[in-house]
């Protein structure tokens, strides 16, 4: 099997003026721009001055406005001939089409992320809209990452918290794997698990846990790019994505207004941990209390209802992806867990 990793990695204040001059180095003369909404007149002006200082032509431009599958195909179709690197500036949606459009026009991509609201901006695969359903496509894991702590940073809290909340879920994710493999069968690649936890692990161990600390911040952003690693390791998603992925996806089709999928995922991490008997669910609990993710989520609590009907559902979300939430009684404990304890009071209201 082969396996791709980011070639180019920058996690520093004003990389985004650099964009030019790491295209140039890689020797890439035209590209593709795909700006996520407003991200063109946020930083638009700093992307051209850094690719026209570098004499970086653009040969295709455009916004992003959704993440419709038929919305991709359309914009790979219209990509030009000649274009020789396709660059991705703002959020999830921005950079999942552009990451389909680079794996459909065997294009190499230079991801740039806005904010770190989770580990999409380097994983293998795009969150798209398929007739009406949101999928997880296989898709060009990015050639670069460019991450300008400066724009993260100014980037506001929420987005943080759910980049925090969704690299916590490697833990759950990881037992969820172990679990499968002992109840199905199904392979565990040791490599990727070493990958995924120590991403985690990082966050744990750091002392100053704020999203002030620039360095905490840079870890944050090193850890959701080893966290894209390990799902290209593996070939699969599992060692970043298990029960607690899957009760978010369930939340949002059931909740009146579903929150950012980091959030959710943490909420539910929180939930899965428990239920899993995780060793390491107190360092978990932790490290969202000291970040200020517990906080953040009382103050904007998820939908109680809304969260026990989706851990119901979670297993129908990806029928056959074995998870602790797959046995009926397991999912009926955490239900009446989520019901009966106050501790859930601060998170679901």
């Amino acid at each position: 099997m082969e396996i791709n990793i980011p070639a180019l990695l920058r996690i520093k204040p004003n990389a985004l003026n650099k964009i030019g001059k790491y295209l140039r180095k890689d020797g890439f003369d035209r590209v593709a721009v795909y700006y996520g909404e407003g991200m063109k007149d946020l930083v638009g002006e700093r992307v051209s001055i850094s690719l026209d200082s570098s004499e970086i032509r653009v040969g295709h431009e455009e916004t992003v406005a959704d993440n419709l599958a038929e919305s991709v195909l359309t914009s790979a179709f219209k990509l030009p001939r000649g274009i020789e690197a396709i660059v991705a500036v703002g959020g999830g949606k921005a950079i999942d089409c552009a990451k389909y459009v680079a794996f459909l026009s065997h294009l190499p991509i230079l991801s740039v992320p806005t904010s770190i609201s989770n580990d999409g901006f380097a994983s293998p695969q795009s969150s798209l809209v398929v007739a009406g359903k949101r999928k997880s496509m296989k898709a060009a894991i990015p050639h670069g990452v460019i991450l300008d702590t400066e724009i993260i940073g100014a980037s506001p809290d929420r987005m943080t918290f759910s980049g925090i909340g969704d690299l916590v879920s490697k833990y759950s994710a990881v037992q969820d794997w172990k679990l499968a493999y002992h109840a199905e069968g199904e392979p565990v690649n040791d490599f990727a698990v070493m990958i995924s936890l120590q991403s985690a692990e990082n966050l744990v161990n750091f002392p100053n846990k704020s999203i002030r600390d620039l360095e905490f911040l840079r870890l944050v952003c090193g850890a959701l790019v080893m966290s894209g690693v390990a799902m290209e390791v593996s070939g699969s998603s599992r060692p970043a994505s298990g029960s607690e992925h899957l009760v978010s996806h369930a939340y949002d089709a059931l909740a009146k207004k579903p929150a950012l999928h980091g959030i959710q995922v943490g909420v539910a991490t929180m939930a899965v941990t428990l239920l899993q008997g995780h060793p390491k669910r107190d360092l978990i609990l932790s490290l969202l209390e000291e970040t200020g993710f517990c906080s953040y989520v009382e103050a904007n609590p998820l939908e109680k209802e809304a969260f026990l009907r989706a851990v119901d559902a979670a297993p129908s979300v990806k029928p056959g992806y074995y998870t602790v939430l797959s046995d009926d009684d397991a999912r009926a404990s955490l239900v009446e867990e989520i019901k009966t304890s106050a501790f859930w009071n601060r998170f679901l209201a």
